[in-house]
């Protein structure tokens, strides 16, 4: 190798420059290193901030583009959506399950779509009732449930026409319920255009970022200064 060559550059060109002499002169380049799999997978969104999407796992085709584009929507704040049984699964029972999920996530997302079309009949009093109502997943009440009582900020979106009951009645918590209208022309764009959804999105996403930085800070603190 002709050392003179790197002379006449500056040292903060030097390793480009042995580049070019190395591409020039066609000799062996497996001393720059490229990086390694195992490099280039923990730039993987699985190891950014993990949240938890909660989600029926029987979708229609447009309950599933809602769903995708939602990933994609906490992709791109650079969280790692998890999700139950898709991204993962314990060797455990479904209540333990979402307990671990919950407590190994620093946020939820819950969506209550449209499962069941019942026809209301009367009442447990013998009332006469009369419509339709849509029923969602028994677990839309169970895991957002669960995350309130770890006091994860909690994201909830109801499909217009699903029955507000229980953890989804307006009021109950302490958090804003998104309204998801399915039938509207382009659903999907009509939501996630919405300035409320953006609004409420990037307020959730900076709870979540806040909690994470304080549950990863040390437990005990070895100084007495008032900025620690």
């Amino acid at each position: 190798m002709n050392i003179n060559y790197f002379k006449s550059y500056p040292e903060i060109d030097r390793t480009i420059k042995i580049q070019e002499y190395k591409d020039r002169d066609n000799t062996d380049k497996s001393l720059f290193l490229e990086p390694t799999e195992q490099m280039k997978e923990s730039s993987n969104l699985i190891f950014r901030i993990p949240v938890f999407l909660s989600h029926p796992s029987r979708l229609n085709a447009v309950q599933q583009q809602f769903v995708d584009t939602m990933i994609r929507q906490i992709k791109k704040a650079i969280l790692f959506p998890r999700t139950l049984p898709i991204t993962e699964q314990y060797p455990e029972t479904p209540l333990t399950n979402i307990r671990r999920m919950i407590t190994s996530s620093y946020g939820m997302v819950s969506l209550n779509l449209r499962q069941r079309l019942v026809e209301l009949q009367e009442n447990n009093l013998g009332q006469p009732l009369s419509g339709t109502t849509w029923e969602g997943s028994p677990f839309a009440q169970i895991e957002p449930g669960m995350a309130y009582q770890f006091g994860q900020p909690i994201l909830l979106i109801r499909e217009t026409g699903v029955e507000q009951n229980g953890i989804w009645s307006f009021g109950i918590g302490p958090f804003l319920i998104l309204e998801w209208d399915s039938t509207a022309a382009n659903p999907i764009e009509a939501f996630f255009d919405k300035n409320d959804w953006k609004s409420i999105f990037q307020n959730w996403i900076s709870q979540v970022r806040s909690g994470y930085y304080i549950q990863t800070q040390p437990e005990f603190k070895y100084s007495c200064n008032a900025d620690n």
